[in-house]
């Protein structure tokens, strides 16, 4: 499973963009991490993100808190919160990690952008959360023709506990703790991005969705991520682009027409930008990981 994502520099967390399986509801990552070679920086992502320990000693950070994550816990994270998860110093920790869509969960939550997930106070739910968890780790797709099924299947499962019983009314500032940072408008200018980068997006464009004025959006948008909204927009275009040629074979032209760049040139311009390869070189060497 290749793991594609765009990561921007903050002052001392990054902001991630989550790139989907087109064939999954989710993004599913599977991590088998040393301490000793594994080190994790905090950020953040509009995505809610959950995530299991099946064996070993993780930890993780959620916005300043610390805890320890031991084989068979689970901790859910909501949009926006700062997080990071790696093994505990001098351990490892086999993990699933699966970000959740609001796209997908909005078709059968239309508030869903006013829910945040909590897993505290209901044990039991959790518990049959943290199996669902084991059993889509325990499927092999390697060697599975139909393995993406029973992925789908427990996905969906998932989707299905954590709206039926996990969820609460939008944060409140006096029960959580959020980051310092206002992500309000980033949050809804980052959803319209992620549902029209294919196409042209000017500036007065995204900065009348969240009815700031463009100068003032654009100096917002970059104090959040610490990127440009142009560069945001590059950033997602390439990872797409990328994923297609991955995972669809499509060509360099057709990837870069199909997701949003003016030309060939202005994509492998950005992919050397970011990677250092160009497109085809780029793929080869995952290819060849």
């Amino acid at each position: 499973m290749q793991h594609l994502f765009a990561e921007v520099v903050k002052m001392n967390y990054k902001y991630e963009i989550v790139n989907y399986d087109k064939n999954i509801p989710a993004k599913i990552i599977y991590c088998d991490l040393s301490s000793e070679t594994h080190k994790t920086e905090l950020h953040w992502h509009r995505e809610p993100e959950i995530v299991y320990v099946l064996d070993g000693l993780g930890e993780c950070s959620h916005n300043g808190d610390v805890m320890d994550l031991p084989a068979g816990e689970c901790k859910i994270f909501n949009s926006e919160d700062v997080h990071l998860v790696r093994p505990k110093m001098g351990h490892h920790a086999n993990m699933i990690i699966i970000q959740l869509s609001f796209e997908y969960m909005r078709m059968f939550c239309k508030t869903i952008d006013s829910v945040i997930f909590d897993l505290n106070e209901r044990s039991e739910q959790k518990g049959e959360i943290c199996e669902i968890l084991r059993q889509i780790a325990s499927i092999d797709i390697d060697h599975d023709e139909y393995g993406v099924l029973k992925q789908i299947s427990g996905v969906n499962l998932l989707y299905y506990k954590l709206l039926k019983y996990c969820t609460l009314l939008k944060r409140s500032s006096n029960s959580f703790i959020i980051p310092k940072r206002d992500f309000s408008y980033a949050k809804t200018a980052i959803a319209y991005i992620n549902e029209n980068f294919k196409q042209e997006i000017p500036l007065n464009e995204i900065s009348s969705v969240v009815n700031l004025s463009p100068s003032y959006f654009s100096k917002y948008f970059k104090s959040v991520t610490q990127v440009s909204f142009s560069e945001y927009l590059a950033n997602l275009r390439l990872e797409n682009a990328l994923q297609d040629m991955l995972t669809k074979n499509s060509t360099v032209t057709v990837a870069a027409v199909e997701n949003g760049f003016a030309n060939v040139k202005s994509f492998i311009t950005q992919c050397k930008k970011v990677y250092g390869y160009t497109p085809a070189q780029y793929k080869k060497h995952l290819l060849n990981r």
